[in-house]
C-alpha cells in the first residue's frame, strides 16, 4: 500500500522480505529474498537504496544502528525501534517521559513473585511478553487467582510486562506524522472495536464519537509522545480512554498501521502518501477528514486453511461509498488478516449499517 500510493509519482522500491510468496513481491523494482534479521541482506537492500524503512517491528536493530551510525537513512530512526520492539522498554519510556500509561511492573517469568499482584486493581491484568509479540500475539488478559494458580511461566517465557487491566476502555488511535525538521501533524481520532478472541481490530470508525475535549487530548498526548523520541516517520499511537475519562497510552506503532487504513479514501493524504512524503523530504500533507468512515478488517474464515475465494463482491460493488482492498496473500488461514474494506458516507451511521452489512457478504471459503 506504501508503494501504491506513489505509483502516480514514479517512485521505486526495493524490498528485503523472507519469501518471494508475499503481495510486495510484484511490486518491487528489486526484490531481495531473506530473513529481516540477516544483516548481509540488509546491507544488500541498504546498497541500493537511498534510505530504510519497515513495515514490521522484527528486524535486526543492532545491524541497523550500525549503518545509521555510518551515514544511512533509517525512518523512523533504529533507536526508536529498539524502545518499541521490547514492550517494556517501551512502557518504561512513557513513565520516564512523564507520559500516561497504566500501571505496570517488568517481571521476568523464572522469578515472578506473586506478591506484586498486590499493586494492581481489580481481579484482571494483562500480560505481555517483552518480545515478539504481533498482531494480537504476545499479550493476554488474566485473572489474578488463574496467574497465581498457572504460574507467570504457563503464559510466556522470559521478560513480561504486568500491566493494571483497564476497566471498559474505550480504544482510541492516533496516526502522527513528524519530519526530522519537527513538522508534525495528527489524524483525526478513530475509534476502534477489537475481535474478543484473537485481540485484532474487528472495525473502527472515525471521526470518534468522543467529546472534541478527549480527542484533543488524545491528539495532543500522541504528539507529545513522538516529540518526546524525536520521532522522524509515522506512527501509530493506541490509546485507552479510561472509565474516568482520561486518555492513557497503550502501545505505539512505528509504522503505517491497520487503524490508519481508512485515510486511504478518507483523508485528503493517506497515512501511506504522508510516509513517503516523509521518506523524499517533502512537507507533510494536510489530514483532515474528508468524509466519516468505517474500515473493516476482513480475517480468514475458521475451520479451513489453504486456497481460496473471496465471497461477496457483488454485495461490495452494490455498496456506494465501499473500497477493497485486497492483499493478494496466497493463502487463507483462520484470523489472519486478508483484507480491508472502508465505507465512506455523509453520516457516521450510515457508514457504520452499511460497513456492518457487508461483513457477512466478504469472507473466504475454499476454492473448488
Amino acid at each position: 500500500m506504501l508503494i501504491e500510493s506513489t505509483q502516480p509519482m514514479n517512485v521505486e522500491y526495493n524490498i528485503l522480505e523472507a519469501s518471494s510468496d508475499c503481495p510486495s513481491f510484484r511490486y518491487a523494482t528489486e526484490f531481495i529474498e531473506g530473513s529481516l534479521m540477516d544483516a548481509d541482506k540488509i546491507k544488500e537492500l541498504a546498497a541500493i537504496s537511498d534510505v530504510l524503512t519497515y513495515e514490521i517491528e522484527h528486524v535486526n536493530v543492532q545491524t541497523l544502528k550500525e549503518m545509521e551510525a555510518n551515514g544511512t537513512r533509517v525512518i523512523p530512526s533504529a533507536s526508536i525501534l529498539e524502545i518499541i520492539q521490547n514492550k517494556g522498554r517501551q512502557k518504561q519510556f512513557y513513565a520516564d517521559n512523564n507520559l500516561a500509561t497504566s500501571h505496570f511492573i517488568i517481571v521476568n517469568s523464572s522469578g515472578f513473585n506473586t506478591d506484586v499482584l498486590s499493586k494492581f486493581e481489580g481481579e484482571k491484568v494483562v500480560l505481555k511478553s517483552c518480545m515478539g509479540g504481533y498482531d494480537g500475539k504476545g499479550v493476554q488478559i488474566t485473572t489474578k487467582a488463574e496467574l497465581v494458580q498457572n504460574g507467570l511461566s504457563h503464559y510466556f517465557e522470559g521478560d513480561v510486562v504486568i500491566e493494571q487491566f483497564v476497566e471498559n476502555a474505550i480504544e482510541l488511535s492516533v496516526i502522527v506524522a513528524r519530519r526530522a525538521n519537527g513538522e508534525s501533524k495528527t489524524y483525526p481520532v478513530v475509534e476502534m472495536v477489537f475481535d474478543p478472541k484473537i485481540n485484532l481490530v474487528d472495525y473502527l470508525f472515525a471521526p470518534s464519537k468522543q467529546s472534541e475535549t478527549v480527542q484533543n487530548e488524545a491528539r495532543e498526548l500522541a504528539a507529545k509522545a513522538i516529540d518526546a523520541m524525536n520521532g522522524e516517520g509515522l506512527f501509530a499511537v493506541e490509546l485507552f480512554l479510561d472509565q474516568h475519562g482520561r486518555c492513557i497510552i497503550n502501545e505505539i506503532a512505528p509504522r503505517p498501521h491497520n487503524s490508519g487504513h481508512h485515510t486511504i479514501e478518507a483523508c485528503y493524504t493517506s497515512q501511506y502518501e504522508q510516509l513517503a512524503r516523509i521518506l523524499l523530504e517533502l512537507s507533510l500533507g494536510e489530514t483532515d477528514l474528508l468524509s466519516p468512515a468505517v474500515m473493516t478488517n476482513i480475517l480468514g474464515a475458521d475451520g479451513f486453511s489453504g486456497d481460496y475465494v473471496l465471497e461477496g463482491l457483488s454485495e461490495l460493488a452494490a455498496t456506494q461509498g465501499a473500497y477493497l482492498h485486497w492483499y493478494n496473500k496466497s493463502t487463507s488461514k483462520p484470523g489472519r488478516k486478508m483484507g480491508h474494506y472502508t465505507v465512506l458516507s455523509e453520516s457516521l451511521e450510515d457508514a457504520i449499517e452499511k460497513a456492518h452489512n457487508l461483513r457477512t457478504a466478504l469472507r473466504t471459503s475454499p476454492s473448488k
